[in-house]
């Protein structure tokens, strides 16, 4: 399942192994990007262990996500799944552009741009699979940062916050062809999820699927 992992990933996870690597410069250099467009899932609503909780809606709504960079001096993650590197130097950048309609009619848009001077995360060569930062909401975790705009019916405003944004690794295990973008809106409190999947696929809430994105781009090379 595709998002079935993210219930997880604002759970306290993995920040203290990014200190561990800290400081070593013998690490490997490596550059990744991620494309998807088509349809995807949509929840948004309160701040909880990991889906959006309280909840305020979930549904099927379309648009795209793109993000690129590098992650420097990244060392071996200790793992049970070979290949999987961490990376406390990380600079990224990207955006996200999604529309709904609300269960009273009401259409929705979220546009925003993301990016970061360093965040933490890490990549898994082999999968072309990656997530910055690490899946776990704790002290000190470097998120991306990102602003953009919100047409709420008719109402339209400006959100910032943090994001996350995660190709194919859900908390810290590589998982299957998925993109997710999690944006949390500081002013309010309010989180977004967006979910993309190379194939449809159950989801953990309404409408219990995701169809298969048009456009589904995932790389990661060794500089």
């Amino acid at each position: 399942m595709l998002l079935l992992p993210i219930l997880f990933v604002f759970i306290v996870a993995s920040s203290s192994m990014v200190n561990s690597v800290k400081g070593q410069t013998n690490g490997l250099d490596f550059r990744f990007q991620a494309m998807v467009e088509g349809q995807c899932i949509i929840a948004y609503g309160g701040i909880g262990p990991g889906v959006p909780d309280p909840m305020i809606w979930s549904g099927i709504g379309k648009g795209h996500a793109t993000v690129g960079g590098h992650a420097k001096d990244a060392t071996a993650f200790p793992s049970s799944v070979a290949g999987l590197y961490i990376s406390g130097d990380i600079r990224a950048t990207g955006a996200v552009s999604v529309s709904w309609m609300d269960a009273d009619g009401s259409k929705h848009r979220l546009a925003a741009m993301y990016s970061t001077e360093t965040s933490e995360g890490l990549v898994y060569p082999s999968g072309n699979q990656f997530t910055l930062p690490i899946g776990g909401y704790s002290p000190g975790t470097k998120f991306l940062r990102f602003k953009g705009v919100y047409l709420n019916g008719s109402t339209t405003g400006f959100v910032s916050g943090i994001a996350l944004f995660s190709a194919g690794i859900y908390g810290n295990l590589p998982g299957g062809d998925g993109v997710i973008v999690v944006l949390i809106d500081e002013q309010s409190g309010t989180l977004f999820l967006f979910g993309w999947s190379r194939t449809s696929t159950p989801t953990p809430f309404p409408p219990n699927y995701v169809p298969a994105a048009n456009v589904y781009k995932s790389l990661v090379n060794v500089i």
